[in-house]
């Protein structure tokens, strides 16, 4: 729960609110009756975003992330603007700065592929202007897709995961290996924290060396409710761990890892959990 800011008449703010709500949800509050209103929700993650108008003050647009940020149009006069970005680049897009007249956008794309890309957006002509890249050197660099998954747990859960493959076993980017590869589960920390889409050091550098990389948002990860995340209360080395063993199950099952070459590794919570892979089901987890 956290302010987004005033609008124009400075009677109302707007709020991400998850009180009394498995999810957070924008509402704008008076700030002398306490009337709420209800501006945008979704069952599938916590609306984590919002895109103000910079004079009018007006609330325009909503993003929330499940597997890959969406964002929610809530004022059509945007709604030009979202689909001819979304075209510009395959990543997920982030408006940083608007002028007065709002008759420009900086805006900015998080890829999976490569580093972040900035471009100046001109509304009145629907162009956008490459500027530059936040990490040149990683520029043309032969990097691989992270594919978003959503993995059953045994008791139905949805988790939302993420996979990476070396390059030379899936050169069209399908996300599917012609043979069971190595393959690393990497564990985030926190446990209050998640694994979201976009460009990842870690499965770059593994998926190099020629191994299937798997992510995942075991129950106990943020931006996806509070139901979600107090499934892990006092699990701890219980169904915590049994999410992490669910997902390589299907990374076998899917042909995508070999069950004899799988490791387990992370920091923080994730370091906590490699070790608990090796003490509690070392015949799963070999590394």
């Amino acid at each position: 729960t956290h302010p987004i800011g005033f609008d124009k008449s400075g009677e109302r703010y707007y709020l991400l609110d998850s009180r009394g709500r498995d999810k957070s949800a924008l509402k704008a509050i008076n700030i002398d009756t306490c009337e709420e209103e209800l501006l945008a929700e979704t069952e599938l993650a916590d609306i984590e975003d919002a895109l103000v108008h910079p004079t009018e003050r007006n609330v325009q647009a909503v993003s929330y992330k499940h597997a890959r940020q969406q964002w929610m149009i809530l004022d059509p006069a945007v709604q030009d603007d979202f689909d001819y970005l979304s075209g510009v680049a395959d990543g997920e897009l982030l408006v940083t700065s608007r002028t007065l007249d709002d008759s420009c956008w900086t805006v900015a794309y998080t890829m999976d592929t490569g580093p972040n890309r900035f471009y100046l957006y001109d509304r009145k002509s629907k162009e956008a202007r490459f500027l530059f890249t936040s990490q040149p050197d990683l520029d043309g660099l032969p990097l691989t897709k992270m594919h978003p998954v959503i993995i059953k747990a045994r008791d139905g859960l949805d988790l939302v995961s993420y996979l990476s493959l070396p390059l030379r076993v899936d050169p069209a980017g399908a996300g599917r290996p012609e043979a069971p590869l190595p393959m690393v589960l990497m564990v985030h920390g926190g446990p209050w924290a998640r694994d979201e889409w976009g460009y990842s050091s870690h499965h770059q550098w593994l998926a190099d060396r020629g191994y299937a990389v798997l992510s995942v948002n075991y129950r106990g990860s943020t931006g996806l409710g509070k139901a979600f995340i107090n499934k892990a209360n006092k699990e701890w080395a219980g169904a915590m761990h049994d999410d992490l063993v669910d997902v390589v199950k299907w990374a076998v099952d899917q042909g995508i890892a070999d069950p004899d070459m799988v490791a387990i590794m992370g920091g923080s919570y994730g370091g906590y959990a490699a070790l608990v892979g090796l003490t509690f089901t070392p015949e799963i987890f070999h590394c």
